[in-house]
């Protein structure tokens, strides 16, 4: 009986293929127990939505004081409003429905307000309500189906996470849903501040931020739920779980706003 022994160039082609099938089996391997965000219920806007959204894209996000009755053609005579707290595993809860003074709901619902001292006059959010609007429906938006609006159409879709997973990353740190952050795109942590050498991160993994009192000041200390940890330079792209959401149906053959989400106020 003979025996073919690898001699050479034979040698070098049995370890490549030994390295390329180590690559592939342990690819799943490297991914273990991380979590990824994604969006549920995502649907195609049609091309009368398309072109609401266009119009009131440029209308809403350019409003000027005298442009608010505009920006608020595009809401349905009753608009129902939805709140809930920061934490984005919370439920939502149905608020008064709008039915008029639109912006001034909205900014209710979705913009930030500081308290007014007594006697001094209570801000105008409306614009911010209407350049609000504009932010939640960019050229590249998801759009997306809410159960708490039947036959809507939303910007954005909502995000989907593993919600057990996520919570349970989230209380290793005795922090909430809120804190979780993510990236729609790839970052690298590095293995020390101000070094390049380390970890890349695909676009949409969740993570938290470690707090370190030693780590450098405008760098953070970042760890995903696979374990994956390390150093990232401060940066405003930054994304949580919370989202607010505009959503749109046909009122007499027309779209319009028919509901608004807001969180945390």
């Amino acid at each position: 009986m003979k025996y073919w022994l690898p001699e050479g160039k034979d040698i070098l082609k049995i370890a490549g293929l030994a390295l390329l099938l180590a690559v592939v089996l342990l690819a799943p391997a490297a991914n273990a127990g991380e979590l990824l965000v994604s969006y549920t219920g995502v649907t195609a806007p049609d091309a009368a939505l398309q072109a609401t959204v266009e119009q009131l894209r440029q209308v809403a996000g350019q409003a000027e004081a005298q442009d608010i009755g505009k920006v608020e053609g595009f809401f349905a005579r009753t608009v129902k409003t939805f709140r809930r707290s920061l934490d984005p595993f919370q439920p939502w809860t149905r608020g008064e429905s709008l039915t008029g003074h639109y912006l001034s709901g909205v900014a209710d619902v979705m913009v930030e307000q500081g308290d007014v001292e007594p006697g001094k006059p209570i801000p105008d959010y409306r614009l911010a309500a209407a350049k609000m609007l504009a932010g939640l429906l960019p050229e590249d938006a998801v759009f997306g189906k809410l159960a708490e609006v039947p036959g809507a159409v939303c910007a954005p879709a909502a995000y989907k996470v593993n919600r057990k997973a996520a919570l349970a990353f989230a209380r290793r740190f005795e922090l909430d849903g809120y804190s979780l952050r993510f990236f729609s795109h790839e970052v690298v942590l590095t293995d020390l501040p101000r070094t390049d050498t380390g970890r890349t991160v695909p676009a949409n993994t969740l993570m938290m931020f470690d707090y370190d009192p030693k780590t450098p000041e405008n760098w953070g200390r970042y760890e995903t739920a696979g374990g994956v940890r390390g150093y990232m330079a401060d940066r405003d792209d930054t994304l949580g779980l919370s989202q607010s959401h505009v959503c749109f149906a046909k009122v007499r053959g027309s779209y319009r706003i028919v509901a608004v989400f807001g969180y945390g106020l």
